[in-house]
């Protein structure tokens, strides 16, 4: 064999050595908390007050013209919000209705219209008004749909059929492709995202809990973008042992493990934040491409107006992070934010949802 050949084929065995390395990051934990000074250009505060107090933490979507917040806990309801912070419409759901309360799994946006998702494949679209519009069948089931446009579409399986080998399913101009191996030795744990998807440098990347990989799904396909590399502290595999729910509330007691719980936020192009859990406590992982560093922060404050701590955000868009805070964690904290923001605040406040529109600083 020359040395040329020999040449070759060392530099591809070292080429392919190194590959799995490229997108492996070990955390650095940073004490202190992101501010939002130090990441955000603008911070808007929106009160809103619904007819009845928002039970839980609702799901917050927006379109160019509303905000929408869904929530299901005492009440199963869907509200159409002004962009400056006015209830506009309200439908409630029940559990004899048409559009069953248990049933309903997600709603998503389309352009101008609101879907309720039931059953994970059954959409039903509201226009502007919320007035019914019609059905539509939607190719997959899945407890969580993110379209793209007209012609794109990527959903999360994640466990609702029970039929299906695959937890990604994606639609691009009616071709159908499946990846990501459902981990079906594992204990078939459902859990709640808000966001597993996530727009970012005009791709969509992706989290799934437990799996310490992050993916993005590009012109290559859909492939792994960041490893979180725990080390001792992986989960590994421990689910594998979990057999009933009674076994996975005793792993969540352990509070002995690090990885994610599934929620992404794409940023900017060298920019992508997510959530972690370590050792039972939610924290936030900020992934720097341009530094090649993965830093770690107990959460948001806003230190700019109300002094309330964020914790984490619901999605991302447009280089903008959307969080939800209710009017108790303030009620709670009202000692502690400063004058200007009290008087802000309606009387009721305690009863109202507030948005936090936090709009990026270029990286």
């Amino acid at each position: 064999m020359s040395r040329r050949v020999l040449a070759i084929l060392v530099l591809i065995f070292f080429s392919c050595e190194e590959k799995p390395n490229q997108f492996s990051f070990e955390p650095i934990s940073v004490q202190k908390p992101l501010l939002v000074s130090e990441i955000g250009e603008s911070l808007e505060i929106l009160e809103i007050q619904t007819k009845y107090p928002i039970s839980g933490t609702p799901t917050i979507l927006k379109s160019d013209r509303y905000f929408y917040l869904f929530e299901q806990g005492i009440v199963t309801s869907l509200h159409q919000v002004s962009l400056d912070g006015k209830v506009l419409k309200s439908i409630d759901f029940g559990y004899e209705d048409k559009l069953n309360a248990d049933a309903i799994t997600q709603v998503i946006l389309k352009e101008n219209k609101i879907g309720v998702v039931s059953r994970g494949n059954l959409v039903i679209w509201f226009d502007e008004n919320l007035e019914e519009l019609e059905e539509e069948k939607l190719p997959f089931m899945a407890n969580f749909h993110y379209l793209i446009n007209e012609n794109r579409m990527i959903s999360f399986n994640n466990r609702i059929d029970d039929q299906e080998d695959f937890d990604i399913l994606i639609q691009e101009s009616g071709q159908t492709k499946k990846t990501l191996h459902i981990r079906k030795d594992e204990y078939n744990f459902v859990y709640e995202s808000y966001s597993p998807f996530s727009e970012w440098n005009s791709h969509v990347i992706f989290s799934q809990a437990f799996n310490d990989t992050i993916y993005v799904w590009d012109k290559e396909g859909f492939r792994p973008l960041i490893h979180v590399n725990f080390g001792t502290n992986a989960v590994a595999d421990r689910l594998k042992q979990i057999q009933h729910p009674l076994d996975m509330l005793a792993f969540f007691n352990e509070k002995k493990y690090h990885y994610l719980p599934g929620e992404v936020y794409g940023l900017d192009a060298n920019r992508v934040l997510f959530q972690i859990n370590e050792k039972g406590n939610r924290k936030l992982g900020l992934m720097n491409f341009e530094t090649k560093e993965l830093s770690v922060y107990p959460g948001i404050v806003d230190n700019s107006i109300s002094n309330m701590i964020l914790y984490f955000p619901q999605f991302a868009k447009d280089r903008e992070l959307f969080f939800g805070i209710s009017g108790e964690q303030i009620l709670e904290k009202y000692d502690r934010i400063p004058d200007s923001f009290k008087h802000r605040l309606s009387q009721d406040y305690a009863e109202s949802f507030f948005i936090y529109r936090l709009k990026l600083k270029p990286s």
